[in-house]
């Protein structure tokens, strides 16, 4: 033992089995922030146990060692915690949990050791009882490098299930009995996929016992919340092998389980995902394009079940309903667009020549063909900003003093058919907008019919 050791006291013993650290392990433990060692003393003094568990041990093992994220296995109750961290946040007291407040602005969930029974709806646990056992904690937990604990003070690592293995082997598995752990929460089933991207690692394979398991119970993911089906699905989305994490799931069935129609042998919608354009998408991007085939109603009803916040279906909305049209091959029409979509617009142009090249089948497409999309990259990349910016260099009270309008909808479109001007011009100042005002026929044209700033 190291005098960095001896200086504090020892927690509580775990009663699952241990070994000494791995190398890689006792220099990331050393280097833990101080205010991680003041909990560990607090709980120690308190005559508890206190263990580093889930994804900050699996993360370090594999050399992700930022320090987030830390989440901590404790034996005490969750009463005595709140006596010995009186300012700390009640956030899951019911299942053990509270978030403690580090000396230095960090938060650190740490939950009561427990064992948990009853899963009568598949998603939560009937009965949480809370308890003094290490090993009984780390079995209720869903894969083997999930379910791995570190001892800081003693440097030693728990690890009944041979999670470190399972890393070493790049393979998911299950602890204990695959169909039962998944049976105890359907949303298992998508962190299963989830885990197989391991970025920069590509992608790991399933044990084939758990590979089975989660095609027989697909049907699990009907007893999970919606709110949480698209919190793990985003995090799929996001992950830098997409492509391939997708393409299984649509293979083994679960797509089907929350989005419209039937995803095996999507051959053309896979082939567009795994695009070397698609590499810089965002999760909702990425999303927009996978439903592109599907007509707008399907969009809407799939992003309200899941229920995204508004913004982000708003979002995935806006880009779906873009899809299939570009802009002309003008200075004019290029300034509006590039307005509208703001950052936005490369990422469309890309995911035009996407769907083009892909082959996706969607509506009322332009015929608009992939050589000519990249002209229209190389001119906006080319583009000059505007010289007044994109907001309006005029407003209503300028246009009812040239006009005579009063306050109303045609005042609106009137300014809204100068600020397009002041766009496709590039117009620098009110002068030239003036000018432009009065070669205008607003006084006997229709206003429905002027021209917005819209793509």
């Amino acid at each position: 033992m190291s005098s960095n050791q001896e200086a504090h006291p020892l927690p509580s013993l775990g009663d699952a089995p241990n070994a000494p650290l791995p190398e890689q392990l006792v220099e990331w433990v050393n280097r833990l922030p101080k205010d991680i060692n003041s909990i560990l003393t607090k709980i120690a003094e308190a005559d508890g146990g206190v263990w580093i568990v889930g994804g900050a041990v699996r993360d370090a093992l594999l050399g992700l060692d930022e320090f987030k994220d830390i989440d901590l296995a404790v034996s005490l109750h969750p009463e005595k915690m709140l006596e010995i961290f009186p300012d700390a946040l009640p956030t899951g007291i019911a299942y053990g949990t509270l978030t403690l407040r580090g000396e230095e602005g960090r938060f650190y969930e740490a939950t009561t050791l427990r064992t948990e029974s009853e899963y009568n709806d598949g998603r939560r646990p009937e009965v949480v009882n809370f308890g003094t056992s290490l090993l009984g904690d780390l079995e209720r937990r869903d894969f083997t490098f999930n379910a791995m604990a570190i001892d800081a003070r003693r440097h030693l690592l728990h690890d009944p299930f041979n999670g470190q293995g399972d890393l070493e082997k790049q393979r998911v598995r299950a602890v204990g009995q695959a169909y039962q752990r998944l049976s105890e929460d359907g949303l298992r089933i998508l962190r299963a996929y989830r885990f197989l991207d391991r970025g920069e690692a590509g992608v790991w394979r399933f044990d084939p016992e758990l590979s089975e398991a989660l095609l027989q119970h697909r049907s699990m993911l009907s007893g999970v919340t919606n709110e949480r089906i698209w919190m793990e699905w985003q995090k799929i989305l996001a992950g830098q092998n997409a492509p391939d994490v997708i393409e299984r799931m649509g293979r083994d069935g679960v797509l089907d389980r929350f989005l419209p129609g039937k995803w095996s042998g999507q051959a053309h919608r896979m082939f567009a995902q795994r695009h070397s354009l698609c590499s810089t998408l965002s999760p909702l991007e990425r999303f927009a394009l996978l439903l592109a085939e599907n007509d707008s109603i399907e969009v809407q009803r799939t992003l309200k079940h899941l229920k995204l916040s508004k913004k982000d279906r708003k979002e995935v909305e806006t880009i779906h309903q873009r899809f299939g049209r570009v802009p002309k091959n003008t200075l004019a029409d290029l300034r509006v667009y590039r307005s509208v979509l703001q950052k936005r617009s490369k990422n469309h142009l890309e995911m035009e020549k996407v769907i083009r090249e892909s082959g996706l089948k969607i509506p009322k497409m332009d015929s608009v063909n992939s050589e000519e999309i990249d002209v229209l990259l190389h001119r906006l990349e080319e583009l000059e900003p505007l010289r007044a910016g994109d907001q309006s260099i005029v407003d209503g009270h300028w246009i009812m003093q040239r006009t005579g309008l009063g306050k109303g909808i045609v005042l609106g479109r009137l300014k809204m058919w100068l600020h397009r001007i002041q766009i496709e011009r590039d117009l620098t100042d009110s002068d030239a907008v003036e000018t432009a005002l009065c070669s205008l026929n607003w006084e006997h044209a229709n206003h429905a019919h002027w021209p917005k700033i819209e793509f």
